[in-house]
């Protein structure tokens, strides 16, 4: 079990903080499973907050540091920040040995004992109360980006997360009766003033071998679909801005890339890599192409927001649409590029990605002042459009980055005859500088990779980066 430290005493009055509670919507079930397989725990349990949100806040000052974890506490005040031990962590996954679970026989007799990690930002999330807000606010999932710098999990108030996700545990146990308790650790139960009535859940449970194809509570949740109402109204009359204030524009920064491979063929071998442009400042990237008449050409304008309205926007370019075979998208220029570069910082190979469909897939700081939390609940959102489309969108929230794969031939980078040598990936963001943004001097980021081998055996060796090591 993991041993964690206490918290320091603190001078003043200590908030009280959340009221975090375990809780199961059943204290007697069946478990059903197929001969041979394990029985899985198809119950009801989840982690709730009362009073206030559990809230927690996970960095790294830098990307030499170690991660750091805070916890967030309303008090009469304000927000106060409560500091807690590092070894609470699970990597950027969430929050280590959390949960024990103990099944013991009809004697009483403890025949199975197990910890299990705990993410607070669970997909599966239910309400259990109207004092909290409509719908959650807290990001889907625990997990980062190699170089994510700063995340943010928790539990809204009034409402419940469930520690096993869409799937309970699973019980390898021959048939019988079984009794079933689930325990917040001593640890947790310490650092967040849990209550023991509120820490523990108790349940019978029945294992039983079906002998017919259909086991009902075999079946896994399905995860929903997430739906949202939209009632923002179009913007009308948007003046046009040339030089609009850098206080309130977005910073687009490029991340190292990452997931480096070599992928030799019959005839060629190429480099495959991940890349990331996230957006930082004061704001999200917001595009928006208009169709020109009886032309496969839009009009890009990005759009300045402010307190969340549309306060003005400038023409960035344009959208041309690509209909050879494999492309069929507009192409979004002004987002990315990639090359290689030799040593000399030269580009000696250019990758023919142009067409971006931006979208959060990792969140890179989301402690960012106004960074979106939750990016499915915003009201923009990115619409990239059919080849009838007379109007695209294009959006990536600030605090969040978007990853793009090159595995593809021409994306990828051919090194079929490149000598062996040292050779730098650049992901590059706004090449040619059309989008507003604060500061351009963090668009281009190296990351070095040394090409070996015999032609049709290269390979590939990617030393670490500020010590991190993705490869």
């Amino acid at each position: 079990a993991m041993a964690v430290p206490l918290a320091p005493a603190v001078a003043q009055s200590t908030p009280t903080g959340p009221r975090v509670r375990l809780t199961a919507t059943k204290s007697d079930l069946v478990a059903r499973r197929h001969r041979g397989k394990a029985a899985r725990l198809n119950v009801g349990v989840f982690v709730s907050a009362l009073d206030q949100p559990l809230e927690l806040r996970v960095r790294r000052p830098s990307y030499d540091d170690p991660l750091q974890i805070d916890q967030v506490v309303e008090t009469a005040e304000g927000a106060e920040i409560r500091p807690l031990p590092p070894e609470v962590l699970n990597g950027w996954n969430g929050l280590a040995d959390f949960l024990k679970i103990d099944v013991a026989d009809s004697s009483g007799t403890i025949i199975r004992s197990s910890l299990r990690n705990f993410c607070p930002n669970a997909y599966e999330r239910q309400r259990v109360g109207d004092q909290g807000p409509v719908n959650s606010l807290f990001p889907y999932g625990c997990y980062a980006n190699p170089f994510t710098r700063g995340y943010v999990w928790g539990i809204d108030r009034s409402w419940a997360v469930s520690p096993f996700g869409y799937r309970g545990p699973r019980m390898r146990v021959p048939d019988g009766d079984y009794r079933v308790t689930m325990t917040i650790t001593d640890a947790y139960s310490q650092l967040f003033d849990i209550a023991s009535d509120d820490a523990t859940v108790a349940m019978n449970v029945t294992v039983k071998t079906v002998k017919d194809r259909h086991c009902e509570s075999c079946n896994h949740a399905r995860r929903q679909a997430l739906t949202k109402e939209r009632n923002g109204s179009a913007a009308t009359n948007v003046p046009d801005i040339e030089n609009p204030d850098p206080a309130i524009l977005p910073d687009l920064q490029s991340l190292p890339s990452f997931g480096i491979r070599v992928n030799n063929g019959k005839r060629r071998s190429y480099l495959t890599f991940g890349a990331n442009v996230w957006v930082g400042g004061a704001s999200s990237l917001v595009v928006e192409g208009f169709r020109r008449s009886d032309e496969d050409v839009m009009d890009a304008y990005q759009y300045f927001y402010q307190d969340g309205e549309p306060i003005g926007r400038s023409q960035v370019g344009t959208f041309e649409f690509d209909t050879r075979r494999g492309h069929t998208h507009w192409h979004f220029r002004q987002f990315a590029r990639y090359s290689l570069l030799n040593a000399a910082s030269s580009e000696i190979v250019r990758s023919k990605k142009e067409a971006f469909c931006l979208a959060p897939t990792d969140p890179i700081d989301l402690l960012l002042q106004g960074a979106e939390w939750n990016p499915y609940l915003a009201d923009l959102s990115t619409i990239c459009g059919s080849p009838n489309s007379i109007w695209i969108r294009e959006t990536l929230p600030l605090g969040w980055g978007d990853t793009y794969y090159q595995g593809l031939p021409g994306q990828s980078f051919d090194i079929t005859n490149l000598p062996n040598a040292t050779y730098y990936i650049s992901v590059e963001a706004n090449p040619g500088a059309l989008l507003h943004e604060q500061n351009l001097d963090n668009n281009i980021e190296l990351r070095a990779v040394i090409l070996r081998g015999k032609p049709g055996a290269r390979r590939v060796t990617v030393p670490p980066w500020h010590g991190i090591d993705t490869d």
